[in-house]
């Protein structure tokens, strides 16, 4: 048995495996999962970019990816980070259009890939994969209108205190400033003026390379009530 062979058998057990693990039917029909591929990506690495044909649907699976999009200035806008499954691809599928956003790993991830070629054909008449698909972004278009409502709604200590609690893990946490002050709409400075006055109240501290939840109740008192 040659090693191709054996990396070929390892990469369809993984494949069956997070087709279970993550529920790729829901997202996928049967019929298409002999065409499923899995990829990772190194931090820094695009999955799809801003301005070229999308070749692949890409279900998201492990890791964190930033989800950008660059403005007539140059600048570019963060409008996500997600750590969570998410689908890549669908509004550029159904609108047949290029990529209107970059996705770009923050650290290293892996995805799903469904190819487009020989199947974006098949795909727009499947009733059941049209179905799925008008699902999911029903799902992100309430998830986005609750963000943007928040961002409105809340001060940003709020917001910070809402998100270290969701990210920490046994009182640890790490926070990448430049994407999480985009996120929010606030200047860098701002956020650290925030993270600051966080620290003087003993709520969290800092000891590299994380900071630590100090007062977690005092801290919770900030936290956004759903």
């Amino acid at each position: 048995m040659t090693y191709v062979t054996i990396r070929r058998k390892k990469a369809v057990k993984k494949l069956k495996d997070w087709i279970k693990k993550y529920q790729l039917e829901k997202i996928f029909p049967a019929h298409y999962f002999e065409k499923l591929q899995i990829k990772s990506f190194p931090a820094g690495e695009c999955i799809c970019q801003q301005g070229q044909d999308l070749q692949a649907l890409s279900y998201f699976v492990q890791g964190k990816i930033k989800i950008v999009r660059r403005l007539f200035n140059g600048k570019e806008h963060i409008l996500d980070i997600q750590d969570k499954p998410t689908l890549i691809g669908d509004i550029e599928l159904l609108t047949n259009q290029q990529t209107v956003s970059s996705v770009v790993a923050l650290e290293k991830s892996w995805v799903v890939q469904l190819p487009l070629e020989n199947t974006k054909t098949m795909l727009l008449k499947d009733p059941l994969f049209l179905l799925k698909l008008g699902q999911g972004l029903a799902q992100a278009l309430y998830q986005q209108n609750i963000r943007a409502s928040t961002n409105l709604s809340y001060t940003v200590k709020e917001r910070l205190a809402s998100h270290i609690l969701a990210i920490q893990k046994d009182g640890k946490f790490r926070l990448e400033l430049s994407t999480l002050a985009d996120s929010f709409g606030v200047s860098y400075r701002h956020l650290l003026r925030v993270i600051g006055e966080f620290i003087a109240q003993g709520l969290i501290c800092k000891q590299k390379p994380y900071y630590h939840i100090t007062n977690h109740k005092q801290l919770s008192r900030w936290q956004i009530k759903e």
